[in-house]
Formats: C-alpha cells, structure tokens, sequence
C-alpha cells in the first residue's frame, strides 16, 4: 500500500502518522512496509539466552517504527523522524560486502567499524541477509525511523533497530525465513557491532504477545506462554545511567561472556565422562547430572581466576582468538568461577521459574528476582546512607560448605544448598541500580526487583501488587529522581503485543 493510502487510517497527532508524512516528505509517496516493534523487559533470565538458558520476557509499550521502500540502486538511505538518534546517512551494499559469500564471523572480525555509529545496527540487519541470501540481490532501501524507546536504558533500543530493519528487508524481499529462524539471525547479525550476545532480546520482540510472559529457550528454540498475574504490576525505573553495547561497555560484556566459554570447556575436560550430557551450559543442573553436591564439585574443579597464557595451556586445542579479541584481558584475570556459578543458578532459576508463575507463587517469584540481581551487585546499601562494597566470591571454603550441606540430614540447610539460592557474582550492576532494588525492597507489596538488559546501567523493573504500584512510583521519586535532581524516568509497564507490520 503506497503512503498516502495508509496515512488515512491514522489521526494526524498518531506516532504513525507523524513517521509515515516524514517518509513521504523525504523520498516519494510510493509502496512501503510500515513496521512496529516493541520495547522488551526481562523478569528473569538474565545474561544467559547464549548458554541456553530460559528467559522470561514481556514485550511493552515504548516501541520503534520503521517505515521502508525499494530503491532502484543498491543503496540504504536512512533518517530519523526526531533527528535524536540517528545523523541522516546511507551507505551502498555493494561497496560494504565482499562480491562473494563469505563467512559471517570471519568477516566481521576483518571489517572495520566506527565505534558508536547506530548506523552499525542498520547495517547489521542487512548485510547478514544479503550475504545469507547472497544468491540473490537485495533491493536498496529508505528508511525511516520513529521510537520512544529510551537508549542506554536496558530496554534494548538497539535490537529494536535490528529487529525492524530485518523484517523492513525480508518483507520488501519476499524472502522466506520462519519467525524464529528470524530471531537467530538478528542476534548474530547484531555481533557486526561488537558485542557477543544471544538473541533472546529480538526473540522477545517478534512472539511477544499481550499480558503473556514468554518462556523462551534457543538450541533448539522453544516458547512457552504463561499468564502475567492480573493483579500485580511491573514498574520500569530507568537508573539514567547509560550502558551503551557499543561503547566502553562492550569490553566488559563480552569479558564476561568469555568466563562462560572459558569455563565451559574446562568443564568438559575435567569431566570427560559427563561431557556427553553437556551441550551448554544450562545442562549442568541436578535434573541432568543427578545432584546438587556433583554441580559444585564441577565448579570446585575450576581455578577461581586464570590469565589467558595458563587458558592456553589448560587448552592446547582449542582457538580462542575470537573470544580473547573481543575483549582486554582482566587486570587481575578471568574471574571464572564466580561468572560461571552465575550462569548455571540462573539457568536453573529461569527454568523452574515456570511453575511458580503457573500456580501463581509470585512471593517466590519475586524471590527469585532478588537473588538474580544479587549475581550482578556490587554494593549494598544501608538504611542508615552507608554504602558497602560486595565481597562474594566462590572460593573453596564456600563450595566446600555447600558440598556439606548438600548432604546434611538437617532439611533446612539442604534447602539453603539448593543450586537455584546461589547468586554467583557476575558482577554487571551499578552502585545505582544496586541502590534502587535496595530501596524498593522493603516496600509494601513489592515481591522482586533486578536488573534487566546487560547491565552496567539501565533499568530496574520491580514485581509489586497492584494497589502499591503508585506508592512504588512515589518512593522512587523522592528518594532517587529528585534527590539526584534527575528526570522522572520510572513508568508502569503496559503489555503489548510483538513486533510486525502495520
């Protein structure tokens, strides 16, 4: 349908119709594809879609528009309607890929990017199906973008982008590629930019469904739709604090998720006989290997921390270049264990999470929420203002312990054991974040409050009851806006259906 057709089924003041009369205004009233995708939030499961894990999401109302048209050339022209993100640019296909097919990580190993250029996320999504579909030429595109989905905040504007530029494409090129076969490739098309995430953020994006948490796992992909508890509400509290993939930060994402590589090899040759049981990381939980005691174990065999030289020596075979080139090496080393005893609880936490939902244990939950943020803290906050630095750690003494109590003949310290109730210590939170869960706490009708996103800044959501959601709200604003003298950025979360076209 050409622009001027569809501009008649919005009102003039709509999100829709300001996009669509921008799109007409710049290029020429022409057929377009006119595509919405939503904000996602994460209630658990975090830092784990690339190890198998589940995750828990809810797709929201702060959503991106893209509206797309063919061009004549190979070209990709591009703007933002509020000219708050994007500079104006294009680029040619031609002239970014090589005229072959080539592997896709060998390439963006060897490309040359400009760190921070949101273009990045545009130029991800189409040069992973064009060289994909690299038998067939892909129409050149202008682009226009529209969102209100705040950058930096954890709600994962980036891979809106990727999201609505892959489904800009596929549309306007009949290609054919089933919705989560479409997802896997928007993660690893998104690696372009730097980082070495998964892809459960843009599966989020495309099954969303309304007032439905999506139960997601990948390899193989698996979804799973349980009902959001009708009388509590989720409450977005944006920290403020930027953590931009694609800056800095990067460093420390893909450092973390090389603890997890790293480990899981160690894993597999310290224990040979279980390795036929391990394909990712989530497998080593105690309905796989049969208990608890066994797990850690397997993480007592891991050195606490290791430098790349020794990671070489422990495994000769391996090529590690691409994990070790994402990244500066610690100061201090990989701190294995802890990151890898984060990674393995939040699998097991994201999995059993499905049962309280459906009996609607939210108290537990909720509980569960607060032990995944504490993975990611690195301070605590005090009633009386002091602030104390998170000293966890998964020394021996500590899994020795749980070792012992594992197989206690007291049934309280057998439940204090349970794999799930063990934090880890990824350590991706703020001082900020870390502040805002310690304030909402201890509030009424407040279950569960963790990070979401990647961390290193972002948002906070927090599970409360209904009737304390504007309580909630008020508490934030005195004691975290207004005291730091920032903008009220705390919103109650609308459930939204996922992305697709208008």
């Amino acid at each position: 349908m050409k622009i001027t057709e569809k501009l008649k089924s919005f009102p003039k003041d709509s999100t829709e119709y300001k996009t669509l009369h921008a799109y007409l205004k710049k290029y020429q009233d022409q057929e377009v594809v006119f595509i919405r995708v939503p904000a996602r939030i994460n209630l658990l499961g975090t830092h784990i879609d690339h190890r198998g894990g589940y995750l828990n999401y809810l797709s929201i109302d702060k959503e991106f528009f893209c509206v797309a048209g063919k061009r004549k050339d190979r070209k990709v022209a591009f703007f933002d309607v509020k000219t708050e993100l994007y500079a104006e640019g294009e680029f040619d296909i031609d002239k970014e890929l090589p005229n072959r097919p080539t592997d896709w990580l060998t390439y963006i190993r060897q490309v040359k990017i400009i760190p921070g250029d949101y273009s990045n996320y545009i130029k991800s999504a189409i040069l992973y199906l064009q060289n994909h579909f690299h038998q067939k030429n892909l129409s050149g595109m202008n682009l226009a973008f529209y969102g209100d989905i705040p950058v930096g905040a954890g709600l994962s504007s980036s891979s809106a982008v990727v999201v609505a530029v892959m489904l800009s494409t596929v549309l306007l090129n009949n290609l054919d590629i089933e919705k989560g076969a479409l997802s896997e490739m928007c993660g690893k098309a998104e690696w372009y930019v730097g980082t070495r995430g998964g892809c459960g953020d843009h599966a989020a994006m495309l099954f969303g469904k309304k007032n439905q948490i999506a139960h997601i796992r990948f390899f193989p992909f698996s979804i799973e739709y349980l009902p959001f508890p009708e009388n509590y509400r989720i409450i977005s509290c944006n920290s403020l604090v930027e953590a931009k993939k694609s800056m800095g930060a990067k460093n420390i994402f893909n450092e973390r998720i090389v603890n997890y590589e790293i480990g899981f090899r160690l894993i597999k040759k310290n224990f040979p006989e279980l390795a036929p049981k391990l394909s990712y990381l989530r497998d080593i939980n105690p309905k796989n290997l049969g208990s608890e005691k066994l797990i850690y174990e397997i993480l007592l065999s891991l050195p606490e921390t290791i430098r790349r030289k020794d990671i070489i020596k422990e495994l000769p075979e391996e090529n590690l270049d691409f994990f070790f080139e994402s990244h500066i090496e610690p100061a201090s080393g990989y701190r294995l264990r802890d990151a890898v005893m984060f990674g393995i609880t939040e699998c097991e936490r994201s999995r059993i999470c499905s049962k309280f939902l459906k009996n609607m244990d939210i108290d537990t939950f909720g509980k569960l929420m607060f032990i995944s943020h504490d993975g990611d803290r690195i301070v605590n906050h005090l009633p009386d203002g002091k602030i104390i630095k998170k000293t966890y750690s998964v020394d021996n003494a500590h899994l020795k312990e749980l070792i012992k109590y594992s197989e206690s003949s007291d049934p309280s310290l057998r439940e204090e054991s349970k794999l799930f109730k063990q934090p880890g210590a990824y350590r991706c939170s703020t001082e900020e974040l870390d502040f805002i869960v310690d304030t909402v706490k201890p509030l009424k009708g407040v279950k569960g409050a963790k990070l979401t996103g990647a961390g290193l800044g972002g948002t906070v959501l927090i599970l409360v009851e209904k009737d304390q959601a504007d309580n909630v709200m008020d508490v934030l604003s005195e004691r975290y806006y207004k005291l730091k003298g920032l903008k009220e950025s705390a919103f109650v979360c609308v459930s939204v259906d996922g992305a697709g076209e208008i």
